[in-house]
């Protein structure tokens, strides 16, 4: 891959995730400023993830026959728009349309930047490339608090959004003039080995990535989205809740990249126990945040879930890349960030019932329970497939 075509597909990736992790200090002022209660916190990220999860299959899939720049920029040009509504919503409604537009946009970019990237990756090299777009990916949600922290402290709340609108705005300029069109040949070749859905996820292997996928990205959305009240309580302000995000995430961004290249030198085999060990990792860190009695406790906490993230994100990609050559790259990355979305969508409203009726701190019991056993069926189909059943 050239260096021009990474650098440029990297950018993407971190304009396409700031809008994710810009939002979250802001939630429980947000929450507070309109009344809402947890079911509604979590309809402002499950609404970004449903929208977005329903449009990156066909998104994909299309996208394998017509080309992908042109969902990129398009994505880019609509994240500039949208990011402009944020200071115009006035209530809990109009916040989770704006997020759903959101979702909208950020499935036209996010499995394209993948696919983009299992296209142009060297054959041995893909797990270095999946490190550094997920380092994009992570930089992003680690930026997003960070930045918006300063934005509001010196700006204003409203120019945290406008200024996200520029950053997207100078993306999908450069993608448009810069960023070279997908390969064409393989038009051809997805049409040849094209495999509908429901015979693909027949297979043990394929169910495997789909659940541990949604499970990773659970893990995570809890934290993003439910930690800053956790720490609400404890009196911890927006700007140290910004710190806490952004150094947990910025530790998985950091690893990314090491991660991946150590991923190329594992087996297939090597590298799902990659995924196991980081899940672990994640778990654990989530289920001991509700006793963490401060910052400081808090902050390690997130630090060992970013751990966890780094450890599987790109064994998660680095695998993906080996399918999507063989079914076709857009239409695959469609499919596992669609169950990526899945885990984004379910882990903020369950969350916020369970914070609802039983507490914050059951929000991360009951998440952490739902993720052991999202674990579990991974380990199970993991176990048919090294067994030699591929279907189940």
């Amino acid at each position: 891959m050239g260096k021009r075509t990474l650098s440029i597909l990297l950018m993407a990736a971190f304009s396409a995730m700031l809008g994710l992790g810009i939002i979250s200090p802001f939630l429980p002022e947000l929450v507070r400023r309109h009344s809402a209660n947890g079911f509604w916190m979590g309809m402002i990220f499950a609404g970004f993830a449903f929208s977005r999860g329903v449009i990156m299959p066909f998104v994909g899939k299309v996208s394998d026959r017509v080309g992908k720049k042109i969902f990129v920029a398009t994505g880019l040009f609509l994240f500039a728009v949208i990011s402009l509504f944020y200071p115009r919503a006035h209530n809990m409604y109009d916040l989770t349309l704006v997020r759903m537009a959101h979702g909208l946009a950020a499935g036209m970019v996010i499995p394209i930047v993948m696919a983009y990237g299992g296209e142009f990756a060297e054959k041995g090299k893909e797990g270095s490339i999946a490190g550094y777009l997920t380092t994009m990916f992570y930089l992003g949600l680690a930026s997003g608090p960070f930045i918006g922290g300063i934005i509001n402290r010196e700006l204003g709340f409203d120019w945290v959004f406008y200024s996200m609108s520029i950053l997207a705005f100078t993306a999908f300029l450069i993608v448009v003039f810069f960023l070279p069109e997908s390969k064409p040949k393989d038009v051809i070749k997805v049409e040849k080995n094209s495999i509908p859905f429901r015979s693909l996820v027949k297979y043990n292997f394929v169910k495997a990535m789909l659940i541990v996928a949604m499970v990773n990205t659970l893990m995570l959305t809890v934290f993003m989205s439910f930690m800053p009240s956790l720490a609400h309580r404890l009196n911890i302000d927006s700007e140290h809740i910004g710190i806490i995000i952004s150094v947990s995430i910025l530790v998985a961004s950091l690893l990314q990249i090491p991660s991946g290249r150590f991923s190329d030198t594992l087996s297939i085999t090597g590298r799902l126990f990659q995924i196991s060990a980081g899940v672990s990792v994640s778990m654990i860190s989530l289920f001991a945040m509700p006793f963490c009695p401060d910052f400081v406790a808090l902050l390690i906490a997130g630090c060992f879930l970013g751990l966890g993230a780094a450890i599987t994100t790109p064994a998660i990609m680095n695998i993906s890349m080996g399918i999507g050559q063989n079914v076709g790259m857009g239409t695959w990355m469609g499919i596992i960030n669609a169950a990526m979305s899945a885990g984004f969508m379910t882990a903020p409203l369950i969350a916020g019932i369970v914070m609802d009726y039983m507490g914050i701190d059951k929000v991360f019991y009951v998440l952490s329970l739902v993720a052991f056993s999202g674990g579990l069926c991974y380990f199970h189909y993991v176990h048919r497939r090294l067994a030699g059943y591929k279907q189940g």
